[in-house]
């Protein structure tokens, strides 16, 4: 026997779909619930006046005529019986068409309220169903859900003794009139209805597709999912080496990705290194359309926008949807659809996994159906062995650096027509003090191009935009910490052994200038050794000052890491990034890295020095390390090193020598002896005492001078000598 609910279901889904379908019904309609719903409308004697006047009286004669009882007109019968009749009537069919619309369309003036959940909901409801293509009954499951969440249905006794799940899943059922389990299948986890995030784990209706469902916005229902992107891609010539590179093999692979097979590239790096730009810059190249996944697809209330699987569900809707051998899908930003967050529990197919883990992801990139290329900030290390293996190719995009970002410039500059505002000097300027992203260069040229400025106000309003873009995205100014001191010479300097500084600096620039064959040519690897404040690092920087050339400063404790293995990383990273700048590498307290193997307690105190020594016979580049323990350093490591310079205290010539250049002044022979009795002087020494008189507003005399300075020696000389404390009561 029907219900209550069941009819109240009926007869809203039933108006939905006579409105919608009224101009497209041709043949005899068997839906009981069309005829009550517009039956209900009118009275009996309302319809029977209608009718009379409506029809002719030969047509209603003929109606009225017997054919073996079967579809005769009588208006003693029930009034959508008398509807049904006249309906399964073809010649009378479009005088009743009309009738009806014209009742329906009174009745739904008078109750918008029903006139949107009959059109939209109906409309939409179809149109859902195409899109994600549901199932007859997943298309009326999801109908029943809208209805209620629009208050045109409602649950008896929702939270009397049920939860609020099962209370849900039987009144569908009961609407539905169908089997219960058949309902539970449909919403359930794996099943469409749930997994595009259409309702949430409680079977309430989506927020954002509801307001799609009731007509307040006429956006295509796809956008929810994934946009068509229209925007203007750099030039492929722009990325040069990369273009070069990967190029003709990206071609390739996307060509030949053929009747539906899947194909995935993987692009990664540091935020800013140029990552989307590159790859849409190649979807241009290769003339195709261009579909990006939304980052913040609607889905599931207790997961967010923003879930792994919701973006993984727009990703298999947007490939059911787009043309294969014409598309091409972007998956920027997927970090976490590649890597999952392990403390946010979800559940597959019945198994309790981690969030976006592997067993989703490697579904989709099994049955994904259209070339895919994901953008990610994530390391390959951080992706599980078996969802890498399913990525066709990969792209691995440094951090920008000055290098890359001055080639940047000159493009962009060029490319826009800028050079008569923006000159060569001013692109080396802007590349060297403001490390952004390809990005941020591009929308302050945009504005430069938009405001067109006079010449010789485009410099500073360069500056101020640029200054404005890091502040915005805290991005520290660069400034050049590399300078070495003002009064720094190689002058003065006590340096063993017969090999003198300046020696070394013409073998560097020989070095620099020499293009022989790489596998025979000599390495330029530079040992530095002294106690501290003797001028090695000082020298380095002046070094590069002088060669013109940038130094890459990195300490042992920047390149050390609590992680089995990326210690190693980084030293090879150090490395690499050095050779590919053309800078000089320095690695200060180098030490660190590199003691004795024999007093290793652990492998990875092996391994590392073994990187170490791989990179240092390798790398064809200028490398300096820098020590005060030259003792603890390994014997193969020392090798290495085509020159060892060791830097000692000043001698007494350069004791005087420092002094008069540190503080502008003339010794006399008193001070001069006084300042020749102070022992373990060293450069760094006389820049201290230099700091500590600059803020107290007064004249110095040289004995105050020389007084600080025997002070400077005392605390060295004790650090060193002073009896060890033991610790403990």
């Amino acid at each position: 026997m029907k219900t209550n609910t069941t009819l109240q279901w009926k007869i809203s889904k039933a108006l939905g779909y006579f409105f919608h379908f009224i101009d497209s019904f041709d043949e005899a309609v068997d839906e009981n619930d069309v005829f009550e719903l517009v039956a209900s409308r009118r009275s009996s004697n309302q319809w029977e006046t209608l009718i009379k006047k409506t029809f002719s009286e030969e047509t209603l004669n003929r109606l009225k005529a017997s054919r073996n009882g079967v579809n005769r007109l009588d208006f003693d019968d029930p009034r959508e019986e008398v509807l049904r009749e006249i309906w399964h009537a073809s010649y009378a069919r479009k005088d009743l068409r009309n009738l009806i619309r014209s009742v329906i369309t009174e009745e739904l003036k008078a109750n918008p309220v029903e006139k949107n959940a009959s059109v939209f909901y109906v409309q939409r409801v179809l149109e859902l169903q195409r899109i994600l293509r549901l199932t007859d009954l997943e298309r009326e499951v999801l109908l029943v859900l809208a209805f209620l969440r629009n208050g045109m249905l409602s649950v008896p006794n929702l939270r009397s003794q049920y939860s609020e799940y099962s209370a849900k899943l039987a009144f569908v059922a009961n609407c539905l009139g169908c089997d219960e389990a058949k309902v539970q299948e449909a919403l359930s986890k794996n099943g469409k209805i749930r997994r595009y995030g259409c309702v949430d784990e409680d079977l309430d209706f989506n927020k954002r597709l509801f307001s799609y469902f009731i007509g307040r916005t006429e956006e295509p229902f796809e956008n929810e999912y994934y946009t068509r992107w229209h925007g203007t891609a750099l030039p492929w010539s722009f990325f040069r080496e990369l273009a070069k590179e990967h190029g003709s093999t990206l071609k390739r692979i996307i060509a030949a990705a053929k009747n539906g097979n899947p194909t995935h590239i993987l692009v990664y790096g540091p935020p800013g290194a140029g990552k989307t730009s590159f790859v849409l810059s190649l979807v241009a190249e290769l003339n195709r359309t261009c579909y990006m996944i939304r980052q913040n697809v609607s889905g599931v209330k207790s997961r967010g926008d923003s879930s792994p699987e919701n973006r993984l569900a727009a990703l298999q809707i947007c490939s059911e949807q787009v043309d294969p051998d014409d598309c091409i899908i972007v998956v920027d930003e997927a970090d976490k659809m590649l890597r999952g967050n392990e403390n946010t529990p979800s559940v597959l197919k019945g198994n309790s996994i981690p969030f976006g883990d592997k067993c989703l992801l490697n579904s989709v990139l099994e049955s994904d159906k259209v070339p895919t290329i994901w953008i990610t900030n994530t390391p390959p290390d951080a992706l599980d062995e078996t969802s890498r293996r399913r990525f066709d190719y990969s792209i691995q995009f440094e951090p920008l650096n000055q290098v890359r970002r001055r080639m940047i410039w000159h493009d962009l500059v060029a490319q826009k027509k800028l050079e008569h505002l923006i000159d060569d000097a001013m692109q080396e300027k802007f590349a060297s003090r403001y490390p952004v992203s390809l990005g941020g260069i591009a929308l302050v040229l945009q504005n430069i191009e938009r405001l067109s400025p006079c010449p010789g106000e485009a410099e500073d309003l360069v500056d101020k935009l640029m200054a404005s873009h890091c502040r915005l995205f805290h991005i520290p100014l660069r400034k050049n910490k590399l300078a070495p001191a003002r009064d720094y010479s190689l002058d003065g300097l006590n340096i063993k052994g017969s090999l003198t500084l300046e020696q070394v600096v013409q073998a560097v620039k020989r070095f620099q200038m020499d293009r022989g064959d790489a596998s025979d040519r000599p390495r330029m690897n530079v040992l530095l050794s002294g106690d501290p404040g003797t001028g090695k690092t000082e020298f380095v920087k002046y070094l590069g000052m002088v060669l013109q050339t940038k130094v890459i400063v990195k300490l042992g404790s920047d390149l050390l890491d609590t992680w089995v293995g990326s210690t190693e990383h980084n030293i090879r990273n150090a490395f690499e990034t050095a050779e590919k700048e053309k800078a000089i590498l320095f690695l200060d307290e180098i030490d660190g890295l590199t003691q004795s193997r024999m007093r290793a307690r652990h492998n990875w105190e092996v391994t590392q020095v073994d990187e170490l020594l791989h990179c240092m016979e390798n790398f064809d580049g200028i490398m300096f390390g820098a020590t005060n323990f030259v003792d603890n350093l390994d014997i193969a490591i020392l090798r290495r090193f085509t020159y060892k310079l060791e830097f000692d205290y000043l001698d007494e010539a350069g004791k005087k020598l420092f002094f008069e250049r540190m503080f502008r002044t003339t010794l006399t022979p008193e001070e001069y002896h006084k300042l020749a009795m102070i022992p373990e002087l060293a450069p760094g020494d006389f820049r201290t005492v230099r700091q500590s008189f600059y803020y107290l507003a007064r004249e110095v005399n040289n004995l105050e001078r020389i007084d600080a300075l025997a002070r400077e020696s005392e605390f060295k000389h004790a650090g060193r000598f002073a009896p060890k404390q033991r610790i403990g009561f």
